[in-house]
C-alpha cells in the first residue's frame, strides 16, 4: 500500500500493550504506510522499569526527560502510556498528547502471548495471571484509546483497524469511541457526541432493564442541572443539547474515580457499614466518598490512592461537595431533598479537572414528602410508568 498520510499532518501513532503482543511488528508495518520513523523511547530500559519499584518520583522525572528528546510526531512502539507513567500521573503528560494522536491499546490472551514470545529472539516476561489486562482496558477507557484484541487477528487486520481510526480522525468523521450500559460516546470532530440509552441498572439489587423514555428525561434533567452548576462556578464539561436523548461536549479524558456525596445514611452506607449509622440518619455536613470505578462493583478507596495517582483528593472532594450543595439548594427551592449523588471526574486539554458525568435522577437520590423521585423507584420495583411520571414531575417543577 502506498503512503496514505496527508501533508502537514503532525501526529503520533502510539502502540501500547503487554510484552510479546506484537507492538514492534505492528509499528514496523505502519511505518510502510506513513512517512514516519518508528521510535521506541523505553526500549532496553530495564533500569527504568526497575527504578519504578525503588523510587517512583525519580522514575517519573526520568520518563519525562526521555520523552522530551523525541519528536512530537511519528510512530511510537510504547510511548509513555504504560501503567508506571501516564496511567498513574495523567495530568503531567497532557502536553505530550495532541487531540488528534492515535493511541492504540493492543491486547491478546495469555496463550497467544506465550506463542508469540516463542517466536521472538529476545525473551520477555509474559504475565501468566493477566495482571496487565486491567491496565490496558483502563488505558482505553481513560485515554479514549483504540482497544484491539489481536488474539484472532492477523497483522494486516490490526493495521487496517488503526488506519481506519486515522482516516476518521483526520477527516473529522463521527466514530464510536466507547459504549457502556447507559450510553454511547462518539467522537465528532473536536467534540464528543453522547447518546443516552434507556437502561437502568442496580448492582446491589441485581436488576437491569430498558425503560424507553428514561433516556430523554435524563437528558432534560441534565440540561437544567448543568446550567445551574455552571452559573455557580462549578467546573463542569461543556454541554450542548443535540437531540431528545443526546448532547455534545468537549473531548475530555476520564479519571477512574467517582465521588459519592451523601447527605444521609442510605444505600451502600448501610450495606457496607452495618450498625455504623441508623437508616436515613442526616449528616451534619456532606460526606464525600472516593470510589475506584471497576466491574462488577465500584470499590471505596482511601484518599492516599488518589494522591499517589497524582490528584489532590481535597480539591476534588471540595468540587464534589460544592456541586452537591448547589444542586441541593436548587432542588430544595422546588420542594425536593437531595439525599446523595454520584459524580465522575475527568480532565480537559488545559489540565482542568472537572465533572464530566451525567447529572440526572439515574445518579442521585431525591425525595419529596418521603416519596422517591429517582432510581430508587426502579430498585423498589415500581412500574415503568410510575418511574417516568415521577421523573417528569421533578423536571417540570425545577426551573
Amino acid at each position: 500500500m502506498e503512503t496514505i498520510v496527508k501533508s502537514n499532518q503532525d501526529l503520533k501513532i502510539i502502540i501500547e500493550g503487554p510484552n510479546a503482543v506484537g507492538k514492534s511488528t505492528i509499528s514496523k508495518e505502519l511505518s510502510k504506510k506513513f512517512p514516519y520513523s518508528v521510535n521506541a523511547p523505553f526500549a532496553n530500559r530495564r533500569d527504568l522499569y526497575d527504578l519504578w519499584f525503588r523510587d517512583p518520583k525519580k522514575a517519573l522525572d526520568l520518563s519525562i526527560e526521555i520523552l522530551s528528546g523525541f519528536p512530537s510526531y511519528g510512530i511510537f512502539d510504547r510511548y509513555h502510556l504504560t501503567p508506571q507513567t501516564m496511567m498513574n500521573h495523567p495530568l503531567l503528560f497532557l502536553e505530550y498528547i495532541n487531540d488528534e494522536d492515535i493511541i492504540v491499546s493492543l491486547d491478546a490472551d495469555v496463550p497467544t502471548l506465550k506463542a508469540r514470545q516463542k517466536m521472538k529472539t529476545t525473551k520477555e516476561d509474559v504475565d501468566p495471571d493477566s495482571f496487565y489486562k486491567p491496565h490496558y482496558a483502563r488505558l482505553s477507557e481513560s485515554w479514549n484509546a483504540l482497544y484491539i484484541d489481536s488474539t484472532h487477528l492477523t497483522v494486516d487486520e490490526v493495521v487496517e483497524k488503526i488506519l481506519f481510526r486515522y482516516d476518521n480522525i483526520i477527516n473529522n468523521n463521527k466514530f464510536l469511541v466507547k459504549e457502556g450500559r447507559s450510553k454511547k460516546i462518539w467522537r465528532n470532530g473536536s467534540n464528543f457526541l453522547v447518546e443516552l440509552k434507556p437502561s437502568l441498572d442496580s448492582y446491589t439489587h441485581g436488576k437491569s432493564n430498558n425503560i424507553i423514555g428514561t433516556e430523554v428525561l435524563r437528558n432534560q434533567f441534565f440540561e437544567k442541572a448543568i446550567k445551574v452548576l455552571g452559573r455557580e462556578g462549578v467546573p463542569v464539561l461543556t454541554y450542548q443539547k443535540e437531540g431528545a436523548a443526546s448532547y455534545s461536549c468537549e473531548c475530555c479524558y476520564s479519571l477512574p474515580f467517582e465521588f459519592i456525596v451523601k447527605m444521609r445514611a442510605v444505600g451502600t452506607t448501610l450495606i457496607d457499614c452495618p450498625g455504623l449509622f441508623y437508616p436515613d440518619m442526616p449528616f451534619p455536613s456532606p460526606v464525600v466518598r472516593f470510589d475506584y470505578r471497576t466491574d462488577p462493583r465500584d470499590m471505596p478507596v482511601p484518599s492516599g490512592y488518589l494522591l499517589n495517582f497524582g490528584l489532590d483528593p481535597s480539591e476534588m472532594a471540595g468540587i464534589a461537595e460544592k456541586a452537591a450543595l448547589v444542586l441541593s439548594e436548587w432542588l430544595l427551592g422546588a420542594g425536593y431533598e437531595l439525599i446523595d449523588i454520584c459524580f465522575v471526574f475527568g480532565f480537559s486539554k488545559d489540565k482542568r479537572v472537572k465533572i464530566i458525568s451525567e447529572i440526572s435522577p439515574d445518579c442521585m437520590r431525591v425525595k419529596r414528602n418521603g416519596k422517591s423521585y429517582d432510581k430508587d423507584l426502579f430498585r423498589q420495583g415500581a412500574s415503568d410508568e410510575c418511574i417516568k411520571n415521577a421523573w417528569e414531575k421533578i423536571i417540570e417543577d425545577l426551573v
